[in-house]
């Protein structure tokens, strides 16, 4: 509940109050306080039945000079300096110019229902995604650091009757050895990359009252022998007793109209186990592209009575959809999904908006989608991990996914150090993890783009391979039913084939052939590429990875105004180019899909100009997409639907 009301936050702009006439700038006013309760749907289904949107008033406040800590921002007791907001909250949404890393601080004055007496109850916050680092203090202790752009949760241990307050300092500061933006930024050291730096919360905030047991996590991987048969379901529960004593607990699992009470299993005190179980379905309804079938689950968990030999207790419930397909790569560079020959065709998304910055509303969510279904689309990708309401949506579209770990074009320079393959590692185990229930998604990417500088003339380093080696066996350890992959950067004179080649079930090429240079540098008896050198360069490619299929994961040429079908930049150029391409892909059976780049146009950085002329390049904005940042369809856009509309995604074998 509300204590307070509360004052427009154009009344607080950061910066300080105006200047009356003639006299010195004014202290902006301290907002009035709000304390509320956790309320509102999720905006997710997939998860815990309990979630609460944590959302209402939350403040904020700037810290460019980095002395937030210092002062102790995380346990000060008034609102002075602080501005309301509401979450997701991205600081620098509008910026074009700066991209500036930075750090800024999130807080959430709250109070929670009482609980039932002699109740085991506890009580956890879930950030669903945040840039870049994050700090979590309650009540001014610290309880939690995070990196990355993955959803995590932190248990509340000193939570107060009444008033609590909740802090997030949120950093996008970047080091040299970032994942994906380790390249030096205009401020602050390093933060530039392959898209915007944007800072802040970017997704919803939860909390969720736990009871005794914790149903953490449910993984669903359904296997399918052959089309026709049963699917073996496996599930995978995770729980986590939070008591001083051993539980005794039941899982109950609701899936295809079937209750299923499993027997009780003991989770130690303040321990976590894993429980698995496997559930048949004799004739499943297959998910497919244009022709989803979901099913939904949940999991219960009921706490066991010893002396009466009973469980019966509910102490939390997950609950998600899955669908049964079966992906099969074939000799020769095929991939079969549900015993047919897969033909995919989309465009990749950025979370990028003119307004909303990186913090993308469920209405701007909606509003690509939709173009994606407009266009045809029957697979789509993005170079992180994307909002999970959008794989949601795509689940129920019968669009597929290219899922790409956060890892952007590392040279082989830090591909060297142990700590960067770890992390790495992290990052590919963390997509799979938060993603892996999704039947969309077809590939787990491990990085795009690696060694792409030109002093490595298409060469990985021994510890790029040694990545590549162990985090496609740590993936498959978690998930047997998808693709493992990579989405290499593609030049004339650098080897078709390399030794990570062989730990990958599918290739994602990158086709810039006609456009970028696309011939490494140190080699000038080599004349730029043409889109005419792309069918030869892909036979080679397949000559010399004979069994490994072929996804083009990027092609597109930069587009900002109308002009000579000759002259890059313009809309003419950029129809022939997707046209010409898309026809030489479509010619090669070990061709499996062609993912335009991008669906939207979004930031990149200050000077890119991405390969066109400077009168056509309009910084920071990356041009190529078929749809411009104001979400005006080029030229492009029609001409590349028809295309993808008629392209049926499932042929003979």
């Amino acid at each position: 509940m509300a204590t307070a009301a509360l004052c427009p936050a154009s009344a607080y702009a950061q910066g300080g109050g105006e200047a009356p006439p003639g006299g010195t700038p004014t202290e902006p006013p301290v907002p009035e306080l709000r304390v509320e309760r956790p309320a509102g749907k999720p905006l997710v289904r997939e998860g815990q039945v309990n979630r609460q949107l944590l959302g209402g008033t939350w403040y904020f406040r700037k810290d460019d000079t980095f002395v937030g800590e210092d002062e102790g921002w995380f346990a000060q007791d008034d609102l002075a300096g602080w501005t309301p907001i509401t979450v997701p909250y991205n600081w620098n949404a509008t910026d074009t110019v700066e991209n500036r890393p930075s750090i800024g601080w999130y807080r959430k004055e709250f109070s929670l229902p009482k609980s039932p007496k002699r109740a085991q109850q506890f009580w956890k916050v879930r950030f669903e995604g945040n840039n870049y680092r994050t700090k979590v203090w309650l009540n001014g202790r610290k309880l939690a650091f995070y990196t990355g752009y993955f959803p995590f949760e932190v248990l509340l241990k000193n939570l107060k009757p009444g008033r609590n307050t909740l802090v997030a300092e949120v950093s996008s500061l970047r080091s040299n050895s970032d994942l994906t933006h380790w390249r030096p930024a205009a401020f602050n050291g390093y933060g530039t990359g392959g898209w915007w730096n944007f800072g802040g919360i970017l997704r919803e905030v939860y909390m969720r009252r736990v009871d005794t047991v914790d149903v953490e996590d449910v993984q669903v991987l359904p296997h399918l022998r052959r089309v026709g048969g049963a699917a073996k379901v496996e599930v995978r529960t995770m729980l986590r007793n939070l008591t001083g004593r051993d539980r005794d607990v039941s899982l109950a699992l609701r899936v295809d109209g079937r209750r299923i009470l499993l027997s009780p299993e003991t989770i130690p005190k303040l321990g976590r186990r894993e429980l698995t179980t496997t559930v048949t379905i004799k004739k499943p309804r297959l998910w497919q592209p244009r022709d989803p079938e979901l099913y939904d689950i949940t999991v219960g968990a009921l706490l066991c009575r010893k002396r009466l030999s009973l469980c019966d207790k509910d102490v939390g419930a997950y609950r998600a959809s899955f669908g049964v397909r079966k992906i099969d790569p074939r000799p020769g560079g095929v991939i079969l999904l549900n015993g047919k020959r897969l033909n995919l065709r989309g465009a990749s998304v950025m979370e990028d908006d003119i307004n909303e910055g990186g913090a993308l509303s469920q209405r701007t969510r909606t509003l690509l989608l939709n173009r994606l279904k407009s266009l045809g689309a029957t697979i789509t990708r993005a170079q992180y991990p994307v909002h999970p309401a959008f794989l949601e949506a795509l689940d129920r579209a019968g669009i597929m996914y290219w899922a790409d770990a956060p890892v952007y074009q590392l040279p082989n320079s830090l591909w060297g150090r142990g700590g960067v393959r770890s992390l790495a590692t992290r990052a590919a185990t963390l997509t799979v993890k938060n993603n892996v229930n999704h039947p969309s998604i077809l590939t787990w990417s491990l990085a795009v783009e690696p060694a792409a500088e030109e002093g490595s003339l298409g060469n990985y380093s021994p510890g790029m391979v040694s990545y590549v080696r162990d985090a496609s066996h740590a993936i498959r350890e978690m998930d047997d039913t998808r693709l493992v992959g990579l989405d290499r950067q593609s030049r004339i004179g650098e080897p078709l084939t390399t030794p990570a080649h062989q730990y990958l079930d599918v290739l994602g090429v990158n086709d810039y052939f006609g456009w970028y240079r696309a011939v490494i540098d140190n080699r000038p008896d080599l004349p730029p590429s043409t889109t005419a050198d792309l069918g030869t360069y892909l036979d080679q490619v397949h000559e010399a990875n004979p069994d490994l299929p072929i996804v083009i994961t990027e092609f597109g040429a930069e587009a900002s105004r109308s002009g000579a079908v000759e002259q890059k930049g313009t809309y003419e150029f950029q129809r022939r180019f997707a046209l010409d391409h898309i026809k030489i892909h479509s010619s090669k059976r070990f061709v499996n899909g062609s993912i335009y780049w991008a669906l939207r146009d979004f930031r990149v950085h200050q000077t890119w100009q991405g390969g066109a002329p400077p009168e056509f390049a309009t910084p920071p904005w990356h041009n190529k997409s078929l749809i411009d940042e104001t979400n005006a369809r080029k030229p492009a856009f029609l001409s590349v639907a028809r295309v993808f509309r008629r392209t049926k995604p499932l042929l003979p074998r």
